[in-house]
């Protein structure tokens, strides 16, 4: 993924803000940044159209299995943080056990951006 790295940039992005849970809406935004960019290079890794929102998902019939790994990661992540990052959701218990949850989220797309061959692509 010829953005990879920038994209990996963006999740540190998202680790530091939770360093203060009041900072839900930076959290938010951060993420939603870091999916669309990672659903952009995995449509582009395919040839097909980039996404324009955060949440939208391309993938063709016989994508890679790395590809579709990472989508259901990023899928995984954005239906967390939608309930995480709630505006009217506590910042306790609840708080600490999603973040918890959502942070190993983010750490297990980060290790499959960084493993995923170079050259997986659907063949055109």
């Amino acid at each position: 993924m010829a953005r990879k790295r920038a994209i990996i940039h963006q999740l540190d992005a998202v680790r530091s803000a939770a360093k203060d849970p009041g900072a839900a809406y930076l959290i938010r935004s951060r993420l939603r940044r870091a999916l669309l960019a990672c659903a952009r290079e995995v449509a582009q890794m395919q040839g097909l159209k980039r996404p324009v929102y955060p949440g939208q998902w391309v993938l063709s019939e016989d994508a890679d299995p790395e590809l579709v790994e990472i989508v259901e990661i990023c899928h995984q992540i954005h239906q967390r943080s939608k309930r995480l990052c709630a505006p009217s959701e506590s910042f306790d218990v609840r708080w600490e056990e999603g973040w918890r949850l959502l942070s190993a989220d983010l750490d297990l797309l980060q290790n499959r951006l960084e493993a995923i061959n170079p050259g997986a692509t659907v063949p055109a």
